[in-house]
C-alpha cells in the first residue's frame, strides 16, 4: 500500500493517512507468498531476472561470484534485453532490489531479507528452465574463475553444475563427475567433510548404475573417497554400505584395500576392536600373508637392525613397488594399531612383519608409520631409550622423503609422545596440536583425535591452566562425538573428569564421578588401557587430597590390571613419581615403611628417569629424596631437598608440581613445630594451586592446614 501511495505518513499531523475507497478497489493477496509474487512481478524485467539468478545461487552470494557472471549474463536468459538493459545488469538491478526491501548487502555479500523471498523468486523460474539455468550459471562461473582461484567460488560452481544433471549428456556427466572428485578432495583439505561427501556422492550419481563398467577407475576413486569422508563424518552405516559395494565391484585385491581399511577403521572407531583385528587378519590371509607368532623380543631384534643403520644406508633402501605387499603393509598397520589396544599377540607380529617387508621389498608410507609406533612403544623406563629415539628419527626422515601426508599426523604425534620423556612438555604440547591440525586438514580424523588426546594429557602434566584445558577438552569431546570417534572419546574421559574434579565441579574430588563419567561403571565397561588411565588419575587425586590408603589401593588395582600387558602406561615418568609419593606418604602417616620393596623398585625407575631426562624429572627426584629423608628422620637433608625441589620445579615451569613440593614442605615443617616456615610453604602452595586453576585443592588445603 505504501509503495503504491495508498498509505502515507503526514509530517504535519504526525500520523498515518490512507484512502479507504481507493484501497477497496485494490485486490490485495491474503498470504505472504502471493504478496511477494505480486511485488516481484511488478519490478523491471532485468531486476526480476537478477533476483531469479540470485535465488539459484542461494540465500547468500558473494560479490566476487556475481562479478564472474557479468560478461555472460545475457547468455543465461531467454528474455530479450535492450542495450540499456545490459548496461544496467547485475549491480544496479540489485540496488533496486535492496531499495524494495527484498535483498540486503552486508560487506561484500548479498543476501535475501527472508527465506520466503528467495523461495518466491526461485518459484518464478519455469520448472523446465531451472536445471538449464543452474548448469549455465555453473559453467559461466567455472569458465571465468581465475585458474588460481579455488575454495568457495569453485564449490558454488560445482553445486550449480550438479543441479543441472537432468540436462547433461553422458560426456558432460563424466566431465562433471571428475570435477566433483576434484572438488571433494579440495573440500577435504579444508576439513569441510560434509561438503566433500556431497561432491563425491554427486559424482557417483552422475555416473549412474553402469559406472563400474563404463568408468571403473573414476568410480573406484569416488566410492573410496566417499566412504572415507563419511567415516570422518561419523556416518558409519553409509560407510558399511559403500565399502561393501567397492569390495564386490573391485577387480583386484589391491583395489579393495582402501575399502577394507576404511571398514576396519570404522569398526575400531566404534570400539569393536576385536572385530577390526579379525577383519584385518582375514584380509591378510586373502593376500597370502603368513600369520606367524611373534613376541616383543623378536620385534626388538628386528628394530635393532634399523637402529644400527646410518641415515645414508636407510635412505638407500628402494621404494616398495609390489602392489600386494603395499596392500599388506596397510592392513598390518591397522592390525598393529588395534592389536596394541586389545593386548594382542598380533601387535608384535604386525610390526615385525612390516619391518621385514620393508627390508626385503623396500620402503613405503606405512614403513614410517610402523617405525613411529615402535618409537612410541619402546620409549619409557622399561624400554630402549636409544632405540626409541633412533626409530623416531628414521620415521621422520622417511616421512619427509616419501612426503607421506596420509600418515603425517600419526607419525609426528607418536614420535612427539615418545619425545615427551626427554624434551620439555611445553614444546611437545605445541607439536601435538600441530599434528592434530595436520590430521584435520588431511582427513585423518582418527589420527587427529589421537593427537588431540596426547595434546590434552601432556597439557595437563605440564601444568597448563585447568580452566583453559577444560575448554580445549570440551571442544575436542564435541568433535569426537560429532565424528563418532568413540575410542578417543573414552581415552579422554578420565582426564576430562579429573580436570573437573580439580576445578571443583564434582561432589567428591577423589572419585571420578560427575559430568563425564561414573567411575565404577567406566572401569567395569572399559578396555584395559582406559581402566589403567582411570586408576592412575584416581591415585593422583587421592594423594593430592590426603587419602593415601585409597591412593595405595588404586595403585594395587592398576598393577593387577597391567599384568602381562604389552607396554605399561607410565605417562613419561609421572606414574612412578606418583607411586613413590603415595608409598612414602603412607609410610610417613603410619610411621613405618610397609612398602619397602615397591618403593625400592620405583626409586630405581626414578633414578633411570633422572639419568636419561634430568630436565623433566630432577625436581621430582628431589621431592622423593626429601620425603625419604623425612621418613628416616634425617631432617637437615629433608629441608635441603625440599628447597631444592621447589626451585627445580619453578625453573622448569611446572607450577602444579611446585605447589606439591611446597605443600609437602609445609607438612614437614609443621611436624617439626616450625609454624612460620610451614605457613609460608602452605601459602605458596595455595597460591600455585590457584594459579593452576585447582580450586577444589585450594579449598581443601585452606580447610585442613593452619594458616
Amino acid at each position: 500500500l505504501h509503495s503504491e501511495g495508498l498509505l502515507l505518513f503526514s509530517l504535519d499531523s504526525e500520523c498515518w493517512k490512507w484512502d479507504s475507497a481507493e484501497i477497496e478497489t485494490k485486490t490485495i493477496p491474503n498470504d505472504v507468498i502471493r504478496l511477494l509474487v505480486g511485488k516481484i512481478t511488478t519490478l523491471p524485467l532485468h531486476v526480476q531476472y537478477i533476483l531469479k539468478l540470485l535465488s539459484c545461487i542461494g540465500s547468500v552470494c558473494a560479490e566476487s561470484t556475481l562479478c564472474l557472471l557479468i560478461n555472460d549474463i545475457d547468455h543465461c536468459t531467454k528474455e530479450s534485453k535492450t542495450t540499456s538493459d545490459k548496461e544496467s545488469d547485475i549491480f544496479p538491478s540489485l540496488k533496486v532490489a535492496i531499495d524494495e526491501g527484498l535483498v540486503n548487502k552486508e560487506g561484500s555479500s548479498y543476501h535475501f531479507t527472508h527465506d520466503q523471498v528467495q523461495s518466491v523468486a526461485y518459484s518464478l523460474i519455469p520448472r523446465d528452465e531451472r536445471d538449464l539455468l543452474h548448469l549455465q550459471i555453473g559453467s559461466i562461473i567455472l569458465k571465468n574463475m581465475p585458474n588460481h582461484e579455488r575454495g568457495n567460488i569453485f564449490f558454488v560452481a560445482m553445486n550449480q553444475l550438479n543441479r543441472g544433471k537432468s540436462v547433461m549428456d553422458d560426456d558432460m556427466k563424466e566431465w562433471v563427475a571428475e570435477l566433483n572428485l576434484k572438488a571433494g578432495r579440495e573440500a577435504i583439505s579444508l576439513s569441510a567433510f560434509r561438503n566433500s561427501a556431497s561432491f563425491f556422492e554427486a559424482g557417483i550419481s552422475l555416473l549412474g548404475s553402469s559406472c563400474w563398467d563404463k568408468n571403473y577407475k573414476l568410480s573406484l576413486q569416488l566410492h573410496n573417497f566417499y566412504a572415507e569422508v563419511e567415516f570422518c563424518n561419523g556416518h558409519f552405516d553409509e560407510v558399511n554400505r559403500v565399502t561393501k559395494i567397492i569390495i564386490e565391484q573391485a577387480k583386484s585385491f589391491s583395489d579393495k584395500t582402501r575399502a577394507y581399511l576404511t571398514f576396519i577403521k570404522t569398526l575400531g572407531a566404534q570400539r569393536n576392536l576385536n572385530n577390526a583385528a579379525e577383519v584385518a587378519l582375514a584380509a591378510l590371509g586373502d593376500l597370502g600373508e603368513p600369520i606367524q607368532h611373534s613376541d616383543m623380543g623378536s620385534l626388538l631384534r628386528t628394530v635393532h637392525v634399523f637402529a644400527k643403520m646410518k641415515d645414508s644406508q636407510f635412505l638407500a633402501l628402494k621404494e616398495m613397488d609390489d602392489d600386494m605387499k603395499r596392500a599388506a603393509m596397510k592392513l598390518l598397520f591397522v592390525l598393529a594399531q588395534f592389536g596394541f589396544q586389545i593386548k594382542s599377540n598380533h601387535f608384535p607380529f604386525a610390526l615385525n612383519r612390516m619391518l621385514e617387508l620393508t627390508l626385503i621389498y623396500g620402503v613405503c608410507e606405512e614403513s614410517c608409520a610402523a617405525l613411529a609406533i615402535i618409537s612410541f612403544v619402546t620409549c619409557g623406563i622399561h624400554g630402549d631409550w636409544n632405540g626409541s629415539s633412533r626409530t623416531g628419527e628414521i620415521a621422520l626422515l622417511l616421512l619427509e622423503r616419501l612426503q607421506a601426508n596420509e600418515y603425517a599426523c600419526i607419525v609426528t604425534s607418536l614420535v612427539n609422545i615418545a619425545k615427551s620423556w626427554t624434551e620439555p612438555l611445553g614444546l611437545i604440547v605445541k607439536q601435538l596440536f600441530f599434528s592434530y591440525e595436520i590430521g584435520m586438514q588431511t582427513g585423518a580424523i582418527h589420527d587427529a583425535m589421537i593427537s588431540a588426546c596426547g595434546y590434552c594429557y601432556n597439557s595437563f602434566f605440564s601444568g597448563v591452566d585447568l580452566l583453559t584445558l577444560e575448554k580445549d577438552i570440551r571442544r575436542f569431546r564435541v568433535q569426537m562425538s560429532e565424528y563418532k570417534q568413540i575410542t578417543s572419546l573414552h581415552q579422554l574421559t578420565p582426564l576430562a573428569q579429573t580436570v573437573l574434579n580439580l576445578i571443583g565441579h564434582s561432589e567428591n574430588p577423589i572419585e571420578l564421578t560427575g559430568e563425564f563419567m561414573t567411575q565404577s561403571e567406566f572401569i567395569e565397561k572399559s578396555n584395559q588401557p582406559f581402566v589403567v588411565h582411570t586408576l592412575i588419575f584416581c591415585s593422583w587425586l587421592a594423594y593430592l587430597f590426603g587419602e593415601y590408603e585409597i591412593a595405595s589401593s588404586a595403585i594395587s588395582s592398576r598393577n593387577e590390571v597391567e599384568k602381562n600387558s604389552i607396554k605399561k602406561i607410565e605417562m613419561h615418568g609421572m606414574v612412578p613419581f606418583i607411586d613413590c609419593l603415595v608409598y612414602l606418604a603412607s609410610s610417613v602417616k603410619r610411621k613405618q615403611n610397609n612398602s619397602a620393596s615397591e618403593l625400592s623398585e620405583k626409586l630405581e625407575e626414578m633414578k633411570k628417569l633422572v639419568s636419561y631426562s634430568p630436565r623433566n624429572n630432577q625436581h621430582r627426584m628431589l621431592l622423593i629424596e626429601a620425603e625419604v629423608a623425612y621418613l628416616k628422620n634425617d631432617f637437615d637433608v629433608a629441608m635441603e631437598k625440599y628447597d631444592a625441589a621447589i626451585i627445580a620445579a619453578e625453573l622448569i615451569g611446572y607450577r602444579h608440581e611446585q605447589a606439591v613440593c611446597n605443600e609437602k614442605a609445609g607438612d614437614f615443617f609443621m611436624s617439626q613445630g616450625n609454624m612460620i616456615r610451614a605457613t609460608s610453604h602452605y601459602s605458596c602452595a595455595i597460591d600455585l594451586y590457584r594459579q593452576w586453576g585447582a580450586q577444589a585443592k585450594v579449598d581443601h588445603l585452606c580447610k585442613h592446614v593452619p594458616l
